[in-house]
């Protein structure tokens, strides 16, 4: 089959922040913000989007760093891909669910190329960072001509394909705190069909325990693909804060899990009944996962 072409653009390569968000705001809707390419590029080809402008951000400096400092966390630049994410062995030890989510973003060739900005600002539901990164209370800072602000990773979604970046705003950075003592996060994927498929459901779960009386000091459980967008599962939650954990606490914060999920009905991914079902077995899957890291249940 014949590859379709891209439309016509006019490519920008601005050399700090403040040209970037001034471009932005000067061509408003007629322009896009390129990093890896990976999904702007492929909705360009099937003319889903077509901006009159092009921003590059290769030029700009500093966006694809990685840095980490006991007791602030991890932060990390808009530009690191995927694949540079799996390549960090520090993050691979502390941050293994955000580890495990960038290991399961398509294939090669996308990883290399595709960034963790762009993963986020893409805004899909099924977007395999978004959950690890909310369990473990991400925040991202977004930048504009007016100053810094920053908010957490669950509030940056406001549905398929919008975010909270306003007008001539552009991500800059996402903190990831250090995780407390006696406690783990994972993230597991359902793939629509093969490995290399988006998300039919996510499920990431962070727990601390106490270890002394297995008690469940805090935990949070982020789902993805079942909502608009990535979404906590608060009533899962609040089932096992506080509570001592037994095989019928996962169970219940499971189940609780599966209700509060809404996935779009017709989706041609899989049915609404599946991906609830899904999601109850994933979340028990995850739950034991993380506890076999910290606890013996």
């Amino acid at each position: 089959m014949r590859l379709r072409s891209l439309p016509e653009f006019e490519y920008m390569a601005p050399k700090d922040v403040s040209e970037v968000c001034s471009v932005l705001l000067q061509h408003a809707e007629r322009v896009k913000v390129l990093a890896g390419g990976t999904d702007l590029l492929i909705h360009m080809r099937h003319r889903v989007l077509t901006p009159r402008y092009l921003i590059g951000l290769k030029n700009l400096p500093d966006l694809d760093r990685v840095s980490y400092q006991e007791g602030q966390g991890l932060r990390l630049g808009p530009l690191v891909t995927h694949e540079s994410i799996i390549a960090n062995p520090l993050i691979h030890e502390r941050f293994g669910a955000l580890w495990t989510a960038c290991s399961k973003v398509g294939t090669p060739n996308i990883r290399n190329m595709g960034t963790l900005g762009g993963n986020l600002c893409n805004a899909a539901p099924s977007a395999d960072t978004a959950p690890p990164l909310i369990a473990c209370q991400a925040l991202v800072k977004v930048m504009g001509l007016a100053g810094e602000r920053s908010l957490p990773l669950e509030e940056f979604f406001l549905g398929p394909g919008k975010t909270a970046l306003q007008s001539g705003e552009i991500l800059v950075e996402i903190d990831v705190p250090c995780p407390p003592p006696q406690s783990g996060t994972v993230y597991v994927k359902l793939p629509v069909r093969t490995a290399v498929d988006m998300a039919a459901v996510g499920v990431a779960v962070f727990i601390t325990v106490d270890a002394k009386n297995d008690v469940c000091r805090d935990v949070r459980i982020a789902l993805g693909a079942v909502a608009p967008t990535p979404i906590r599962a608060r009533r899962a939650e609040e089932s096992m804060r506080g509570e001592k954990i037994t095989e019928h606490a996962i169970q219940k914060a499971a189940q609780l899990a599966s209700e509060e999920s809404c996935p779009r009905s017709g989706s041609i991914r899989a049915s609404v009944e599946y991906r609830c079902s899904m999601v109850e077995v994933l979340t028990k899957q995850a739950i034991r996962q993380v506890l076999s890291q910290v606890i013996s249940v």
